[in-house]
């Protein structure tokens, strides 16, 4: 096999399908193994994958996403892993290009690729790491500002470039194709400590401290419906859960310090932008759209790591 791909289903039977029908197109010539995990799904998940003649693996409980996706790649020979979601629908040759990537350059460890949305028009997905400046650029910088150099410097939502192959900080976890040799250990690739969200940017920061290259290739294309199952599961509450996970992350990297004077920062950005007006300052940040999570400064104790750091 070149490749093992990887997709988590929780009720989401019909992307399910959708995703499961791009791929032969997507994947080009690769030889591929596709596992799908379903946690514990009430619809019809499971028999839409083994409708598409995949290995289906049925767990009793919803583990999330990070173990299960870890779960795909169990035992996996392949030197390239695919981890994508199902509310994805990859171009023609899509994985395949992001395959080719990864072979072409062999300090490469991840390779992501331009995601769209469902209507065309560009998904930004590429980001730098959380930092206490990105925040304050965030917070004290009007949008107007943010165009040019400073928007392309900080990457920020709707200025960072995607359309060049380029290094980059982080990619979200639509679509993932990473080099198997590249984790020291690939049945704990994603992070187990988070249930949802933040495990594709601790896989870059770890791949990148590693020495690790992580990538943008925009000649792949997927189109990417984004948060279709945290929508369910989490409801309107999803930012608050999103973010939390966030905070917990920088806790974890850079320690309780820091992680304090990231939330000032962030709540900083969210106070001027209540005062002066959010079309003038803008709202494209994460951050200031659920910022109840940064009064608080402190989450709960994560769970004990399960995967290699």
């Amino acid at each position: 096999m070149d490749v093992r791909v990887g997709i988590v289903s929780w009720q989401t039977a019909k992307l399910l399908d959708r995703c499961l029908g791009s791929l032969p197109a997507a994947l080009g010539n690769l030889a591929a193994e596709v596992v799908v995990v379903d946690d514990a799904s009430s619809d019809a998940s499971a028999d839409v994958a083994r409708s598409h003649g995949v290995r289906v693996v049925a767990n009793e409980t919803n583990t999330g996403y990070a173990r299960a996706i870890n779960q795909a790649f169990r035992r996996a020979e392949a030197p390239f892993l695919i981890a994508i979601n199902p509310d994805t629908d990859s171009r023609p040759d899509a994985l395949a290009r992001l395959v080719r990537a990864l072979q072409a350059n062999a300090s490469l460890g991840l390779v992501a690729p331009r995601l769209l949305n469902p209507d065309g028009s560009l998904q930004p997905s590429v980001h730098r790491f959380p930092s206490v400046r990105t925040a304050l650029v965030m917070g004290l910088v009007p949008m107007l500002l943010r165009r040019g150099p400073i928007g392309r410097r900080f990457w920020l939502e709707g200025y960072a470039p995607h359309d060049r192959a380029q290094p980059i900080d982080w990619a979200i976890g639509a679509v993932h194709a990473i080099r198997r040799s590249a984790l020291p250990d690939p049945e704990h690739a994603y992070d187990e400590r988070s249930f949802m969200y933040a495990e594709d940017m601790d896989l870059c920061w770890r791949l990148r401290r590693n020495g690790w290259g992580v990538a943008i290739e925009p000649a792949a294309e997927a189109i990417h419906i984004g948060n279709a199952a945290g929508a369910l599961k989490f409801g309107e509450a999803v930012d608050d859960v999103r973010l939390a996970a966030d905070y917990d992350w920088y806790v974890r990297r850079h320690g309780r310090r820091q992680a304090r004077l990231w939330s000032a920062a962030n709540m900083l950005g969210f106070g001027i932008k209540s005062l002066v007006g959010r079309a003038r300052w803008g709202t494209d940040h994460p951050h200031t759209k659920a910022p109840g999570i940064f009064f608080g400064f402190t989450r709960a104790t994560p769970s004990p790591r399960r995967n290699d750091d």
